[in-house]
């Protein structure tokens, strides 16, 4: 009898001839977590890991936030043998301290010499001989499952956050101001297996006052997701050395097409397939539909995964998440610099014109020379790799 970690993956079963690509996936990121050594098993429509050195309820803690991952159980795994089976019932009902349960018996190999409903009896009468209750109602639920060479039981399960492995379809750029809204908007795409680095401009005097003041930490929080991360932030002064002395309505339009242009260069020389926003339609003046569309297209893909979620919506996942305690800390973010009465209904045409009489190319450019990057894993945490400008680091890869 050894003790194990029983993983079921959520959507990866539905993937037809892909589904080993996202298995290979989903395991390496296993192995990330907890350690190349781990062995990880791969028993049918489950992973299984089998360490004498493991402690389950910590490799649970941190399985649950890989995303791919629809349920983790603690228990045991054995010989798929009635008398084995029967043991290790008994064994995880002591352990767990149950004195009523519902049981529920799966065995997905045929060539067994009994069904699922014969091996549950057996089951069910073995243990109320030994005065448990089994009862549907009840609500702990010990699964038993039986695959061609082992028998699974467990009692204690954990919810994952299902979604697919990250990395498993393709590295986005996601623009993160400190607030809830990019935060949640650049876990919805970990979700959806892309590995998602972030872009961050900041108002302080170097990009280290930036990270160490809140950013550092809110990158920290998301990598525990995203398992690494990469960074790039400098200051949006370039932007406002244009602008401080002009007179205009369209300064939040304006500045959210500087924001999309900067991201865009930095996207297309390092290989990112779309751009993250943390828009939700209507919900402050730059994120009005004249003005989304007034802001222009960039040359890629751009992803508003919140785009019909209310505030209240969006801050339920930032609680599910974990992450809502970073992001309510106070910090100074761009928006808070954005002066009010601004216009809710802009045209491209007038925003192309004031783009063009600002000189506002000559800003991104500026902005572009002075990013900064920093690289986060879950071991040695978040930190500088490239004081040098972002022209001097465009050929390297991630």
């Amino acid at each position: 009898m050894e003790t194990a970690v029983v993983i079921h993956h959520s959507e990866i079963a539905l993937k037809g001839r892909k589904r080993g690509y996202f298995e290979t996936k989903l395991v390496d990121n296993i192995k990330y977590v907890l350690g190349r050594g781990t062995p990880v098993y791969r028993d049918e429509n489950r992973l299984a890991i089998i360490a004498d050195n493991l402690v389950p309820e910590e490799a649970v803690e941190k399985l649950r936030k890989i995303f791919g991952i629809h349920s983790i159980g603690i228990g045991v795994r054995v010989e798929p043998t009635v008398d084995e089976i029967e043991n290790a019932v008994h064994h995880v009902v002591e352990k767990e301290s149950l004195t009523s349960l519902c049981l529920e018996v799966k065995r997905s190999y045929k060539g067994h010499p009994f069904t699922s409903q014969e091996l549950r009896r057996m089951l069910a009468t073995s243990l109320v001989q030994r005065g448990l209750q089994i009862s549907k109602d009840s609500g702990q639920l010990m699964r038993v499952e039986v695959t061609e060479k082992n028998a699974y039981v467990y009692a204690r399960v954990v919810r994952g956050f299902g979604g697919l492995p990250v990395d498993s379809s393709g590295r986005v750029l996601s623009l993160i101001s400190g607030g809830v809204d990019s935060a949640v908007a650049s876990l919805l795409l970990m979700k959806r297996g892309c590995r998602v680095d972030f872009l961050h401009l900041h108002s302080y005097r170097t990009s280290d006052e930036a990270v160490d003041e809140k950013i550092g930490e809110l990158v920290e929080k998301l990598t525990e997701y995203n398992l690494k991360s990469t960074l790039y932030t400098a200051s949006f002064t370039p932007f406002y050395k244009h602008i401080w002395d002009k007179r205009t309505r369209l300064e939040i339009v304006l500045f959210r097409r500087y924001l999309l242009r900067v991201a865009e260069e930095i996207a297309l020389s390092r290989g990112y397939r779309a751009l993250v926003l943390g828009d939700s339609l209507a919900q402050v003046a730059s994120q009005t539909l004249p003005n989304i569309l007034a802001v222009g297209q960039p040359r890629i893909p751009i992803f508003r995964p919140l785009i019909g979620l209310d505030k209240s919506e969006i801050i339920e996942l930032a609680q599910k998440y974990g992450v809502l305690e970073t992001v309510s800390k106070p910090y100074k973010d761009c928006c808070s610099l954005i002066a009010r009465h601004q216009a809710t209904k802009a045209d491209s045409r007038s925003v192309e014109r004031e783009w063009q009489l600002f000189g506002l190319d000559a800003a991104v450019e500026k902005t572009l020379q002075e990013i900064e990057v920093y690289r986060c894993t879950l071991r040695a945490g978040l930190h500088k790799v490239s004081p040098q400008p972002m022209k001097d680091v465009v050929a390297e890869k991630p």
